[in-house]
């Protein structure tokens, strides 16, 4: 469980860093080169750590679970290119609903009821806490649909191919899957000089990114995917939320901040009985 704090914790970072850089750099370039600059650590990491190869049942889900990365950050990035992000992230909360609802049909892996009623208040105060908006006329919609699809499962198939690898070559091969495939589809124009200049905040971002795939991977050997994806958008959000304010001089209503309170009393309930 603890890895799963430190996973949600770690994404909180990225939100941070990345927040900073999308004010100078496109989403897509982006996107390319945060996998690019974790990719060569990540190689490192499988040599020193076990320099295991997977069985052959590996290569399908974990490429599978690429591809699905891959396609939902490109649909991410439409979407928020085409509708409001007040409309477009709290519709993510579809994430633990799919993952988990996917991992009982897939694995037998039945949520207990207290994690069934932690993901519901995780879930809705998430929702709230983002503007407690949903509608599909809303532009984009469609793609953030995808997007909450794809992560949604794609964490399944992380977990069954966690069965048959260990975590270091999987990261490393799931990455090279998200780069290749955005490369592909993107083909951004890098400009290094202009890189340079932020080099600081690309390093933190790309550490907080690299700590926060680890740290999840690891904690999905033990947790089932809905309750580890609930956590983690909740967590996240709240860290977004509290970086808005306190660094961005945004507002919050009451009614999100009491969002805010449940989020973490659930969370901390949530951790101390999973790990008793």
């Amino acid at each position: 469980m603890e890895f799963a704090l430190l996973s949600a914790l770690s994404w909180v970072g990225f939100d941070y860093t990345r927040k900073r850089l999308s004010a100078h750099f496109s989403a897509p370039l982006m996107s390319v080169i945060f996998s690019a600059i974790v990719l060569p650590v990540y190689l490192v990491y499988w040599l020193v750590v076990s320099r295991e190869l997977p069985l052959p049942s590996y290569y399908v889900p974990a490429t599978l679970s690429g591809l699905l990365a891959g396609v939902g950050s490109v649909c991410f990035i439409r979407a928020l290119a085409l509708g409001k992000v007040a409309v477009m992230l709290p519709m993510l909360c579809l994430t633990p609903v799919i993952s988990g609802a996917a991992a009982w049909l897939w694995f037998g892996e039945a949520l207990s009821q207290l994690e069934l009623i932690a993901i519901s208040i995780l879930v809705v105060a998430s929702f709230l806490l983002q503007g407690g908006r949903f509608t599909i006329q809303e532009p984009g919609s469609a793609y953030i649909v995808i997007t909450s699809i794809c992560w949604g499962l794609c964490i399944v198939f992380d977990k069954q191919a966690l069965m048959y690898s260990p975590v270091d070559f999987h990261i490393l091969y799931v990455t090279f899957i998200v780069l290749a495939l955005n490369a592909t589809l993107y083909r951004p124009v890098i400009v290094f000089k202009e890189i340079k200049r932020y080099s600081s905040v690309w390093i933190a971002a790309a550490l907080c990114f690299s700590l926060a795939v680890t740290f999840q991977f690891i904690a999905l050997e033990s947790i089932q995917p809905g309750m580890l994806e609930a956590l983690k958008r909740a967590i996240g959000i709240i860290g977004a939320g509290l970086i808005g304010v306190y660094l961005f001089k945004e507002k919050l209503t009451p009614t999100q901040w009491c969002c805010v309170g449940v989020i973490l009393c659930t969370s901390a309930i949530s951790s101390i009985q999973l790990t008793v």
